[in-house]
């Protein structure tokens, strides 16, 4: 002793050993540490069973005194926003104490002391200690000598345990063992209950998951089944009863094969266990049986649940009916189907048509030319006159219901490349020049060296349907065609001061018979087909229309295409005055065509340039002509001819006999899409029938020059 302190237990340390202060007698009589175990093992028990933490704090207090004898016992929690330790319950402290008193935990105060221990430690006089201004709680609570331990749950300290009595004291092993084994077997009952809590939250969150994952499953119109990682089916909702008519239970037993259809059962199983072997996803598309008989086809998927560790712990599946998805698909499908086939016979209906009408039409043609060379009554030739003004409307018309024909039933392959623009400038200013000066208005076109990225043919379709508009509609100005840089695409415009076109009426324009200020339908004002082939040949092209115009101000069309990147050299502009004077006739032609009417009115027209003309009907008969050593400078060909050759092949045998790559030109009827494209591979001029003679005269002699 020193200081008039005893060593060892009253110094605030943690308890080193059991030495008994001199004033206090340690009783260890078996007797006496009998009633100790026992009062531990109850408190354990009890710990063991309480679920009322006020309780259990209440009783760690009671066994505390009862075992020790002590004056008083306390618990104090950890309570956050009371800077310490609140006291919860205990045995011979003041009324009022437990739940009003809090603890301080600073680094010296005795809590402090016993949590930074880790174990029970004592303060003999903890009024000595105190300081004038540091009240000692203790002491309030008329406690001197005192032992404070702390109480853990798992591993955190969640508050103390402590015992005291109203005199200055040291405690023996006995008592600081009980009172930690009190403390641990508290904690203990803490940690079990905090578990227990945490177990049946779980558990009412799991059936409360439960409930509505049943509420759910039972509620849409789908079947949904859950099965065990292997594959084993062990849940179905009551839409698998209602729909097949057969149990749960034979559902889940294994049995569920038995609803599938015979031809899907095999492809259904092998899909199901190579999801469950593979642990992706199923899907598959079956017939099952439903409960009043009959198969209908249902969409069968299922995903794998995995935990943490990547495991499959559980499949999750639905089946939906989808027969009448199935069966609208199936409809679909027979309806696309006839629609194809009917589409196929139209094209076929409008090769063959078209074939057949544009020979008369071209017969008639040509013999109307022929006659008024042998006609010298005016009277007679103002009815030629009056007969081939219809048969030019006929003629436009009909051209104009075949293109749109075409590009109505898919009829048109796309050959699409880069294409020179001046040339087809070049071509638009030749053909319609004489019809604009008849009228006194200017055609003009702006000089480029653009290359497009288009199909050649159907642009210069859309862009001839353009100017004939603006010519047809000018009567005062002119119209100017042009091409300008637009971004990464090229604009043409084609521009004309006409009497432009109402707000109102700019979407009307493209459909099919529409004219503006033509309701007695007048001959002259077009057909009002046009714009509708232009809309149709554009959104084939995806080449995207635009129209500007003001009333009274004139209007702008433009075609917008993708440019391509090719290096022209500069443009070839044709003089103002037109095209170049034709070259001499008089040069011999071989023309082959198996119509009698057309063979006979086209001779006519040749023999009238002063052109000999030898005739065939097929190739055959052209090749023997050539091997018997004709020498023609221009061949005429039809393109369906009788026989083995059609009219491209047959040039191509002429040139090889002649040694030389004689000019031709191939005049059909035929509406195939591959065979303007060959014609033009093949260095062929191409014109389709029905010809109008002044073209076929200036195509014979421009095409004899080459």
């Amino acid at each position: 002793m020193s200081n008039g302190r005893p060593s060892g237990l009253c110094c605030g340390r943690p308890f080193q050993r059991a030495e008994p202060l001199p004033h206090r007698r340690s009783d260890t009589t078996p007797t006496r540490e009998l009633t100790r175990q026992a009062i531990l093992a109850d408190f354990g028990a009890f710990a063991l069973t309480c679920g009322d933490r006020a309780a259990l704090f209440a009783q760690v207090a009671r066994s505390a005194v009862q075992a020790t004898g002590m004056a008083a016992a306390l618990v104090a929690e950890v309570r956050q926003g009371t800077g310490g330790f609140l006291v919860v319950a205990g045995e011979g402290l003041p009324p009022g104490a437990a739940g009003t008193l809090v603890l301080p935990d600073g680094a010296a105060t005795p809590v402090g002391r016993a949590c930074t221990a880790g174990r029970a430690v004592v303060i003999p006089d903890c009024a000595a200690e105190a300081g004038p201004d540091d009240p000692e709680p203790f002491a309030a609570l008329g406690l001197r000598g005192i032992a404070v331990t702390p109480l853990r749950a798992g591993l955190t300290v969640v508050g103390i345990v402590a015992l005291g009595s109203p005199e200055p004291r040291g405690y023996d092993m006995a008592d600081l063992y009980l009172l930690e084994g009190l403390a641990n077997m508290l904690g203990a009952g803490l940690r079990r209950m905090e578990v227990e809590a945490e177990r049946d939250r779980l558990l009412a969150a799991l059936r409360e998951g439960e409930r509505r994952y049943r509420f759910m499953t039972e509620s849409i119109p789908q079947i949904v089944w859950t099965a065990s990682p292997d594959g084993e089916v062990d849940y179905y909702n009551r839409r698998w009863s209602d729909y097949t008519g057969l149990s749960v239970e034979k559902g889940t037993g294994g049995e569920w094969d038995s609803a599938i259809h015979p031809d899907d059962a095999s492809r259904t199983l092998h899909a199901w266990t190579t999801a469950v072997a593979t642990r992706t996803p199923y899907e598959i598309e079956h017939r099952i049986r439903r409960a009043g008989g009959g198969w209908r086809w249902m969409l069968s998927r299922a995903w794998p649940l995995f935990d943490d560790a990547g495991n499959v712990v559980r499949w999750f599946g639905t089946a939906t009916d989808i027969d009448g998805e199935r069966q609208a698909q199936q409809a679909l499908t027979a309806a696309r189907d006839t629609a194809e086939r009917a589409n196929r016979a139209k094209s076929r209906f409008l090769a063959a048509a078209s074939h057949d009408l544009r020979q008369p039409l071209n017969a008639i043609s040509l013999l109307t030319c022929n006659l008024r060379t042998r006609v010298g009554d005016p009277g007679a030739r103002e009815l030629l006159d009056q007969i081939e003004g219809s048969l030019d409307a006929m003629i436009d018309l009909f051209e104009s219901l075949m293109d749109i024909s075409k590009l109505e039933s898919g009829g048109v392959e796309l050959d699409v490349r880069p294409v020179p623009l001046q040339p087809l400038l070049n071509r638009l200013q030749r053909d319609f020049a004489p019809a604009a000066r008849a009228k006194g208005l200017r055609l003009g076109v702006v000089p480029t060296t653009l290359y497009g990225l288009s199909d050649p043919t159907l642009l210069e379709r859309i862009l001839r349907n353009l100017v004939a508009n603006a010519v047809r509609y000018t009567d005062r100005g002119g119209v100017l065609v042009g091409v300008r840089r637009y971004g990464s695409h090229l604009r043409i415009d084609v521009v004309d001061t006409g009497p432009g076109i109402p707000a109102g009426c700019l979407d009307d324009i493209f459909e099919e018979f529409q004219q503006l200020g033509n309701a007695a339908r007048e001959r002259s004002s077009g057909h009002g087909l046009g714009l509708a082939i232009v809309r149709r040949a554009a959104d084939l092209l995806q080449h995207p229309l635009d129209v500007r115009s003001r009333p009274g101000r004139g209007s702008r069309f433009s075609v917008v295409l993708p440019r391509a990147d090719v290096v022209a050299a500069e443009p070839d502009i044709p003089a103002a005055d037109g095209p170049a004077e034709p070259a001499a006739t008089g040069f011999p032609i071989l023309l082959l065509e198996d119509d009698p009417l057309v063979l006979t009115a086209t001779r006519m027209l040749l023999e009238d340039l002063d052109c000999p003309v030898v005739e065939a009907r097929n190739g055959d008969e052209a090749l023997r002509i050539i091997a018997g050593g004709a020498q023609p400078r221009l061949v005429l060909a039809d393109y369906r001819l009788p026989g083995a050759m059609d009219g491209l092949e047959t040039v191509r045998r002429i040139r090889t006999e002649l040694g030389r790559s004689v000019p031709a030109i191939l005049l059909t009827g035929d509406v195939t899409a591959d065979v303007e494209p060959r014609a033009r591979a093949a260095g062929v001029q191409f014109v389709r029938k029905p010809v109008r003679p002044d073209e076929l005269r200036s195509l014979v002699k421009a095409t004899a020059r080459t």
